[in-house]
């Protein structure tokens, strides 16, 4: 792993051309993905099969000579260990037949078991087997915020009103909610370490529905407090911790602390002044908008130089997209911005 660009560029070293991987980089954009996914009628049911889960880690590896993989899995795996009752349902994404109603509901919670979620660090095994021996593997974990805002709505929504109304009214039983799932995320995050991933990266995808208070109290709060185990528990204490804030309405450079290695821009910020701000202080990851990528050609070129051109001289600069790539993407758009950010770096 000593050669490995990614984690050479989370230690702020400089590379020749700068590591690539993206976020959703295994999935629904790839034909590939396609042929295996119509073999399952749920994708739960998928993600419970480690090696399909090493396989379909392996795909975009294989396809695009990437720089770092990532665990293929589901960020909602720790609420459905609770019994909230997760489905995916087809076309309506994840929903819970027992989400969190009442105060009541955190009370009667099963206590968090490692065990439950097996399946996840059986795929990390066998991802690690197949993996090239120069190819890190990503390990994850949704923010306590994000998982408690999905456990509350009951799935995935646009504007979370049951959440924030959770948060209005019993904001005491909330926070005790949040701990529950941050040190759940903890004893999650350290198994993935022992089963073998080589850095970790925590999704706070919901962060843009809080207020700046608001996502310190609810969020960052308990983020922080993941983060801090991770970093006493000798286990983990070397891993490098990448953090994803989704468009906070904090200012990203104000947000991070110390026990991150690399903060992962949504593709809101603006990138320049992010670099300018952190530079030699902190891995810069991103942060092309993926609708960029259902663009011709040449603006998938000219957009993936921009931001090249702007981190040319950043040593902890790691290319990824503001966020996960869609299923509406064709796999050759992948491949220009690929081949311009690689070309970009050889001249």
């Amino acid at each position: 792993m000593n050669n490995s660009k990614f984690l050479k560029a989370l230690s702020l070293q400089s590379n020749s051309t700068p590591p690539v991987w993206f976020m959703r980089q295994a999935g629904r954009y790839l034909p590939e993905y396609q042929e295996i996914r119509k073999h399952y009628s749920n994708f739960l049911d998928m993600c419970k099969q480690p090696k399909t889960c090493a396989e379909l880690a392996l795909q975009p590896i294989d396809r695009f000579n990437l720089d770092a993989s990532i665990l293929f899995s589901d960020i909602l795996t720790i609420p459905d260990a609770l019994n909230l009752g997760l489905a995916f349902h087809e076309g309506e994404g994840p929903k819970f037949s027992n989400p969190i109603s009442s105060p009541q509901d955190i009370k009667k919670l099963i206590r968090f078991d490692v065990n439950a979620v097996d399946y996840v660090f059986k795929a990390v095994e066998e991802t690690k087997k197949q993996l090239p021996k120069d190819i890190p593997l990503i390990g994850f974990c949704g923010s306590p915020w994000t998982l408690a805002a999905y456990a509350i709505e009951g799935g995935g929504s646009k504007y979370f009103q049951k959440t924030k109304s959770f948060m209005k009214e019993h904001p005491d039983e909330l926070q005790e909610f949040l701990e529950i799932l941050s040190n759940a995320c903890y004893e999650y995050l350290r198994q993935q370490v022992l089963s073998g991933v080589n850095a970790l990266q925590i999704f706070d995808s919901w962060a843009d529905l809080l207020s700046d208070k608001d996502l310190e109290d609810f969020s960052l709060r308990y983020t922080r407090l993941l983060t801090n185990q991770l970093k006493a528990d000798p286990v983990t204490s070397n891993i490098p911790i990448i953090l994803f804030e989704k468009a906070p309405k904090k200012k990203i450079t104000d947000l991070i602390f110390k026990d991150i290695s690399c903060i992962s821009l949504h593709w809101q910020e603006d990138i320049k002044s992010v670099a300018e701000d952190l530079k030699n202080k902190y891995a810069v990851q991103g942060n092309l908008n993926p609708d960029v990528l259902l663009g011709p050609d040449e603006l998938i070129w000219n957009e993936t130089q921009k931001i090249c051109t702007v981190m040319n001289e950043y040593p902890g600069f790691i290319y990824n997209l503001g966020h996960g790539i869609t299923p509406d993407i064709k796999p050759q758009k992948v491949k220009v911005m690929i081949d311009a950010i690689r070309e970009q770096f050889q001249n």
